[in-house]
């Protein structure tokens, strides 16, 4: 190998590490605010979230329209299911009588595993109806607070709200002057307005 060549694959890889050298390190942006890096210190407060769990209207609200949920359901169950259960006594009663014969009693138990299995659908959609609409109502209390927080944070200066929760989450002290649960619900409270009664439509099949 010439001397010239040799050159020429140092002066490559010289190249070559300086730019592995500018990706690794010059081309980096700040790993955090520009408000922390010159110190500024951030305003702080915290809620006790139990408080706000009980205390906001909205959740209120959105329980009871859960819990009118979970009536509706459990009423549509015993309507579907009730005829099916008294079939199924029927057929019990008449595979039990005197003078049935083997095939009767057969075609009785087959019925009844059908009705069994009807019921256990029955009851697996309602619950399933029931567990969508309590993760619904989980996300659309997180999507609330997520904006009323932001919101009441903007109108009084904080630039970080805790939550205090019942075994003391997220937050080890916390001076009473710094509490502000009870102004955060004021707030929210105050922006909440109770939706109108939804006018009662066809009974659910």
């Amino acid at each position: 190998m010439n001397k010239q060549l040799i050159l020429i694959l140092m002066a490559c890889l010289t190249l070559w590490l300086a730019a592995l050298t500018y990706i690794q390190f010059g081309n980096t942006g700040p790993s955090v605010s520009p408000a922390l890096q010159s110190g500024q210190s951030a305003t702080v407060a915290y809620v006790h979230g139990d408080s706000i769990q009980t205390g906001y209207e909205f959740i209120a609200a959105r329980e009871r329209a859960l819990f009118a949920a979970v009536q509706q359901a459990q009423m549509a169950v015993e309507r579907l299911a009730t005829p099916l259960q008294e079939e199924a006594q029927e057929l019990i009663a008449y595979a039990n009588g005197a003078g049935v014969t083997e095939d009767e009693v057969q075609i009785a138990q087959s019925r009844l595993y059908e009705i069994e299995a009807q019921l256990a659908q029955i009851q697996n959609e309602s619950q399933n109806r029931l567990v969508q609409l309590e993760n619904q109502l989980q996300a659309e209390v997180a999507q609330q607070l997520s904006s009323e927080v932001a919101e009441f944070a903007a109108e009084n200066g904080l630039e970080v709200v805790l939550n205090w929760g019942l075994s003391g989450e997220g937050v080890l002290y916390g001076a009473p002057a710094f509490d502000v649960t009870e102004a955060l619900l004021a707030f929210m409270n105050d922006r909440y307005e109770e939706p109108a009664p939804e006018t009662e439509g066809t009974t659910e099949e």
